[in-house]
This record gives structure tokens, sequence and C-alpha cells, in this order.
């Protein structure tokens, strides 16, 4: 196999001459396609040219250098409204779990402290969305899901807890948590 010729060329051909540089073509020549090589002391790059009169609107011609008339720094990006109330929900069902979870283990008085806590996580939550919505002027919201979350996770794990008991909401939680971990691992 080595009698054979290598497809690139090279020395092993008299057909293709080979040059001083090492590039197929001498740096004097010009390449074929019309393309040449860049001079040795030339800039890498070229000032944009002054516009002949400013008030005349010249047509783009192709191959002029394209200038941004405001850098890309200063221009500001819009804020993009999120995606719904998938946190909301998620943080008031990851509550419900954990405090009918520990329910029998820990006491009344802490159990209230969460809740107040809860109260205020998603007081503070909708403060910050309703500040969002105005400093964007995005289209208001609807209101009644921030107090409906929050009345409605406490709620709902009293009534589990008087229901069915901190070791039943473990196990339920538990599984429900595996499910969720599964379907978000499976897409991702």
């Amino acid at each position: 196999m080595t009698d054979r010729p290598h497809p690139a060329g090279g020395a092993d051909r008299p057909d293709r001459p080979q040059y001083p540089g090492g590039t197929e073509y001498p740096e004097a020549e010009t390449l074929p396609g019309g393309y040449h090589l860049p001079e040795q002391g030339a800039p890498r790059w070229r000032p944009a040219p002054e516009p002949a009169d400013a008030g005349a609107d010249e047509e783009a011609v192709a191959g002029t250098p394209f200038r941004r008339s405001t850098p890309a720094r200063r221009k500001r990006i819009p804020e993009l409204r999120g995606g719904g109330l998938a946190r909301l929900i998620a943080v008031t069902v990851f509550f419900v779990m954990a405090t009918g979870s520990a329910a029998d283990y820990i006491d009344p008085s802490t159990r209230a402290f969460w809740h107040l806590l809860f109260w205020a996580g998603i007081g503070t939550a909708a403060v910050v969305s309703f500040a969002r919505e105005r400093r964007n002027g995005w289209e208001p919201g609807p209101r009644w899901v921030w107090p409906a979350a929050a009345l409605g996770g406490t709620l709902l794990a009293e009534l589990l807890i008087v229901l069915f008991g901190s070791p039943v909401i473990l196990v339920a939680s538990a599984v429900v948590g595996a499910l969720f971990l599964f379907i978000v691992m499976l897409f991702g």
C-alpha cells in the first residue's frame, strides 16, 4: 500500500509543485476563485467609511461593513413573564407534604409558626410578582391565587393531619415525590 500516491498531493506527486511556504499556491499568485491571501502589514480591521452626505440615504451595498447605531450592551432586554403558577403550586404542595409529615412529631405552636412563615413567604412572592408586573408593564395576573394558595395550603395540611395522621401523609408524600422525580427525569 505504500506505492499508492497520497490523495492530497505532496512530494510523492511530481505533477504538483511544492512551494517553500508549505502551501499549494505561492503567496504571490492569486488563489483560484478570485480569492487572495491577506497582505502581511494590513490591519485585521477596517474603519467604517465616512458617509459622503449625512442627510442622504445610501442603499446598502453588499460588502460594506455593518455598523450598529446603538451598542448592544446599552439596549434593554425586556424581561419575559413567568411560565405560570407552577412554582406557587409546587411550594404549596411541598408545604402540605412537609407539615403533614411532621405534625405528630412537633408541637402545635411550632406548626402554627410554620403556617405563619408560609403565609409570609406567599405574601412576599405576591408583592414581588405585583412589582414585576408594574415595572415591566405586563397585564395584571389573577390576584386570587395568592391568598388561595396560602389559605388552601394551610387548610389542606390541617385537614390531612386530622383525617389520616402523619405516618400516612409521610408515606404518601414519599410516593408523590418519587413519582414527580421519575416524571422530571423522564422528560428532562
